[in-house]
């Protein structure tokens, strides 16, 4: 891939990042701009309705995380690195799990805004998250309007590592098929 085209990519990527982050801050939360909030600490994420439920889910490292499509309609789970490219067809599972504490955006590539992140361990985000006076929507206040940046940001990541973990993805496909 050239560079340009590279540049391109993760830029679109990023774009949608940003949209579906927005969009999720003004309909009230993650997972998809038409969605509800969700958050949740079992291990199953229902895909629904072109949503991820719960959009955010705090796990032990080392638990196992099951993602299980609901729709009538594939899906596919996309992170840096992690998820699974092929279609999840209505009924099928896919399960992973990550050893080590952090923070893991995923996106399905098909619906652009269809979003979520999985917090390992006790990570700053996860404390947010439990946060006794959580960021509000509001355009005034103690926000003054800004309350896009943090949603933004996320969608910002969120692009950025869905890009860069696809373009590493066809790569590594591209440099085995080559071989």
């Amino acid at each position: 891939m050239t560079g340009r085209r590279r540049f391109t990519t993760i830029a679109v990527l990023a774009m949608i990042g940003i949209t579906a982050a927005a969009a999720a801050a003004h309909a009230g939360g993650g997972g998809g701009g038409h969605c509800s909030p969700g958050e949740g600490d079992g291990g199953v994420i229902e895909l629904s309705e072109a949503c991820f439920r719960p959009a955010t889910l705090q796990v032990n490292p080392g638990d196992t995380i099951t993602f299980v499509n609901r729709d009538q309609y594939a899906h596919n789970v996309i992170g840096s690195g992690w998820g699974r490219h092929e279609d999840i067809e209505r009924g099928e599972r896919f399960s992973t799990s990550f050893q080590d504490e952090g923070i893991y955006p995923f996106a399905c590539t098909l619906h652009p805004g269809m979003t979520g992140v999985i917090l390992v361990g006790e990570t700053q985000a996860s404390e947010m998250a439990r946060a006794e006076h959580p960021i509000t929507r509001s355009t005034s206040g103690p926000g003054g309007g800004n309350d896009w940046l943090a949603p933004g940001t996320i969608g910002l990541l969120v692009g950025w590592t869905v890009g860069v973990g696809t373009m590493i993805a066809r790569r590594r496909t591209t440099t085995s098929a080559a071989g």
